[in-house]
């Protein structure tokens, strides 16, 4: 014979201590967590520091002031002579460079140029004009055409004086007016 045991009661014990216990966890059983928040975080700082020239005393203007002058001298009104110059050893601005910048310089016609060449101009007197060559380098095999670009050398020997190479020559025509021949120049440097 086989006998009924009554569910009710032994279920009804069990599922009352259970849905307590689920209450409990479910409310964080009374015990304090404290709450994760990161505190700390990384982040990258960077900069980039490139090849470049600094010219000394540069205004706000970006006009370095005067780079030197080219004197041919003085000779008679009647020399045919050959005369030679350049801005080397009076150079009034002081560059600097990373050594191996890419440094270019060009120079413009001046204020007498006539048919790609410049020329030395006596006061307002157009007719009396001295043509001249200026170059890279004191043979003048390495001429500086009007607004072409011309490299100039940096190394770490120059760097903190990079002296711009500009020589110049002209032969005079004779038959010339006495007076005072002139020009004016602008360099205009990129790196």
């Amino acid at each position: 014979m086989a006998m009924a045991l009554p569910m009710t009661e032994p279920l009804e014990s069990v599922r009352r201590p259970l849905a307590a216990l689920l209450a409990v966890v479910a409310s964080g059983g009374g015990l304090s967590f404290p709450a994760h928040a990161e505190t700390t975080a990384d982040f990258h700082v960077a900069a980039q520091v490139v090849p470049g020239c600094l010219v000394d005393g540069l205004g706000s203007s970006g006009n370095a002031g005067t780079i030197g002058t080219l004197n041919f001298g003085t000779d008679s009104t009647f020399s045919t002579a050959t005369h030679t110059a350049t801005t080397t050893g009076n150079q009034a601005i002081r560059l600097r460079c990373t050594p191996g910048v890419a440094l270019m310089m060009s120079i413009d016609g001046g204020g007498h140029a006539a048919t790609g060449v410049r020329h030395l101009q006596r006061g307002s007197n157009s007719a009396a004009r001295i043509a001249y060559s200026l170059c890279r380098d004191a043979g003048c095999s390495q001429p500086i055409t009007i607004g072409g670009a011309a490299p100039v050398t940096v190394n770490g020997a120059n760097s903190n004086d990079v002296r711009l190479p500009i020589f110049a020559s002209l032969t005079l025509p004779g038959g010339l007016p006495p007076g005072t021949y002139t020009d004016t120049l602008m360099v205009t440097l990129t790196w």
